[in-house]
């Protein structure tokens, strides 16, 4: 409990690191809690295919029903 509690709060730091003045988009800055590098495009592929494939299977869904299909 101990280390815990003798942590120095970083919450100001984060807070001048995130709204200080730099044209480079938040999704680009390499800081606390941000992945970069091979795991950043692993995860962005994984996240797109999966809405890809949801929506694809979404639409499906709605046509066959549009068109009164059951199976």
């Amino acid at each position: 409990m101990v280390g815990i509690l003798e942590k120095p709060n970083k919450v100001i730091d984060y807070q001048r690191y995130f709204q200080s003045n730099t044209s480079t988009p938040l999704w680009k800055l390499k800081g606390p809690g941000r992945l970069g590098g091979p795991a950043r495009k692993g995860f962005v592929f994984l996240y797109f295919g999966s809405l890809a494939l949801g929506l694809t299977g979404s639409i499906y869904g709605v046509s066959n029903m549009a068109r009164g299909k059951k199976n």
